[in-house]
């Protein structure tokens, strides 16, 4: 059992020194490189990435990265020389994660981008209505008939190509091509469909956006392989829930991650985001779907139980979030339960003496604020970790809503998260 420590002792404001650690990186481009290729949810910024990974290992180390995401931390990890692994349960996700560090040569890429623009026009007049739609619910509601037609060109067109990292990239630009041209709502996580007059005026020219695509994106993965050093050690990206991950027990120098928020159905919706663009590029539709159900608490199938978890914060701040909701309780003690686990696989698979670094945001649930930083710190210290520091920082710009109505009650709006932590913990 976690020795008894005061919640002072786990407050980030106590912990860190800001003036020898500042991480908010105000004003940075977080997408040069690879990290540009395609937008994600609350993605991790990759300064922060590398601050972590140059403070807290050496050149060589093995880095893991247990909720990878979109694959920030592989991405830097491959350019400041360290080995790395990443895992994630979301099929989008850990195809972004692919493509991102899979350095392709920029003559292999403009010829190949030759190459199917004369393969899209020879399709264009010979298809005859024989393309493949992929199936999808209600797919006239998300893309206009056109679209449809123009998006199945690029995808038969793209199949052609023989070798499959080139084939993969060029699957990517199709992917934000997709989402890009479709009905759903820019700039939102969520399934939402534009309102009807936008819909009326939006006639996107799909195969203007997708070469726009290609242009944008060939320099990226030029200036990405220009960066790497001589001798850089390719990113393994695994689709696994990383408390059942294949990797071996004290065998990472390092884990670098930024987890979920614990709230997909209100916060960040990563099935809901990857849905779509995943259709077109043949992803299991089925495991996109699924995402947020399979991801931690999703499945909410225990009751609380005040012995289970070994943290003063989950306890007290369960019954705060159940004087508002008993529901939304029950959703958080399973996040956390989950949660929990995903921390003791990080401290089975750190070797002795190896440092975790997460990135976490307190966010707001049936009103209440949720204390993750701390309970973080307290799960950690329960399963064998010494908790070295909290960094805050605040987000200067994130892709997430600053204001929603999380609870659905009416005329009660919530800010969203202005700042996060990072908790440092030691095995």
């Amino acid at each position: 059992m976690m020795e008894q420590k005061r919640l002072a002792e786990f407050d980030s404001d106590d912990t860190a020194d800001d003036s020898e650690d500042d991480w908010t990186f105000a004003g940075v481009d977080t997408k040069y490189m690879t990290h540009g290729l395609h937008a994600y949810p609350a993605r991790m910024i990759p300064q922060v990435a590398r601050k972590l990974i140059l403070k807290y290992s050496k050149f060589g180390d093995t880095v893991w990265d247990p909720f990878s995401g979109s694959g920030s931390t592989l991405v830097e990890c491959m350019l400041t020389g360290r080995a790395s692994v990443g895992t994630d349960l979301n099929p989008f996700a850990t195809f972004l994660s692919r493509v991102k560090t899979t350095p392709i040569d920029f003559e292999i890429l403009r010829k190949a981008h030759e190459i199917l623009s004369k393969k899209i026009s020879t399709t264009r007049t010979e298809s005859h209505g024989s393309l493949e739609i992929p199936k999808m619910h209600n797919v006239d509601l998300w893309y206009k008939k056109y679209v449809q037609h123009d998006l199945a060109i690029i995808k038969k067109a793209i199949s052609s190509i023989i070798e499959d990292s080139v084939r993969d990239f060029f699957r990517l630009c199709l992917a934000h091509t997709a989402r890009e041209t479709s009905n759903l709502k820019k700039r939102e996580f969520k399934v939402v469909r534009m309102k009807e007059e936008e819909q009326k005026t939006f006639k996107p020219d799909v195969y203007q956006v997708f070469g726009d695509n290609i242009r944008r994106c060939i320099p990226l993965m030029q200036s990405f392989q220009n960066a790497l050093p001589e001798n850089y050690i390719k990113s393994k990206v695994i689709y696994s829930d990383n408390r059942t991950a294949p990797i071996n027990n004290n065998s990472i120098d390092l884990v670098v991650t930024s987890p979920p928020y614990g709230d997909h159905g209100t916060t960040v919706a990563y099935g809901q985001f990857s849905r779509y663009p995943a259709h077109w590029i043949s992803l299991d539709h089925e495991a996109v779907k699924t995402v947020d159900r399979r991801g931690l608490g999703g499945k909410s199938p225990r009751e609380f139980d005040e012995t289970a978890l070994d943290s003063d914060s989950i306890r007290s701040t369960y019954w705060k979030v159940h004087d508002n909701s008993p529901k939304r309780a029950k959703q958080f003690f399973n996040f956390f339960y989950d949660y929990n686990e995903s921390i003791e696989a990080m401290y089975k698979k750190l070797k002795s003496g190896g440092h975790a670094g997460i990135v976490i945001g307190n966010r707001l649930m049936a009103r209440v604020r949720i204390p993750t930083d701390k309970i973080t710190a307290e799960l950690g210290v329960a399963l064998g970790f010494k908790h070295v520091t909290t960094f805050p920082r605040n987000i200067p710009t994130k892709r997430m809503p600053w204001q929603n109505a999380p609870e659905n009650v009416e005329g009660f709006k919530a800010d969203t998260m202005h700042n996060e932590h990072i908790v440092i913990l030691a095995k």
